[in-house]
C-alpha cells in the first residue's frame, strides 16, 4: 500500500531541468574563476622567491660584513680582558666574546634576511592579470 503511494507520489514528478545555455555559462564562470585563481597563486609564487633570493643575499652579505670585523671585535676585547679582575663576571663575558658575537652575527643576518624578505615581497609589483 505504501508502494502505491510513493510511486503515485513519483508519477507526477517532472522536475525542470535547467536549459544548456545556462548551464555551460554557469561552468563557464566557475572555470574561468579557478583560472584566476590559479593566475593569483602562480604570481605569489613568483613574487615569493624573487623575495627570498634578494633576502639570502642581504642575509649574506650583512652576516659577511660583521664576520669581517670579528678580528679587530676580538682583539679589543682582550686587551679590555687583562684590565679586569679575574673573578669578574665581564672577565667571563670576555671569556666567551667569540660565542656571543657570532650568535650576534647570526641574529642580525637573520634578522635583516626576514625583513628584507618582508620589504622586497611588499614592493614587488603584481603583475596585471586579465580579467575574464
Amino acid at each position: 500500500m505504501e508502494d502505491d503511494k510513493f510511486k503515485s507520489l513519483f508519477s507526477n514528478f517532472e522536475p525542470e531541468l535547467s536549459s544548456d545555455f545556462r548551464f555551460m555559462n554557469k561552468l563557464q564562470r566557475n572555470l574561468n574563476s579557478v583560472e584566476l585563481v590559479k593566475q593569483h597563486i602562480a604570481e605569489v609564487r613568483s613574487r615569493s622567491k624573487k623575495a627570498v633570493l634578494i633576502a639570502v643575499i642581504v642575509g649574506f652579505i650583512v652576516g659577511f660584513l660583521f664576520s669581517l670585523s670579528l678580528p679587530y671585535l676580538i682583539d679589543a676585547v682582550s686587551n679590555w680582558q687583562l684590565t679586569l679582575p679575574s673573578e669578574s663576571i665581564l672577565n667571563t663575558f670576555a671569556k666567551n666574546f667569540t660565542i656571543i658575537a657570532w650568535l650576534v652575527i647570526g641574529g642580525t643576518s637573520v634578522f635583516a634576511a626576514i625583513n628584507t624578505y618582508e620589504i622586497s615581497f611588499s614592493l614587488l609589483k603584481p603583475k596585471e592579470t586579465s580579467a575574464y
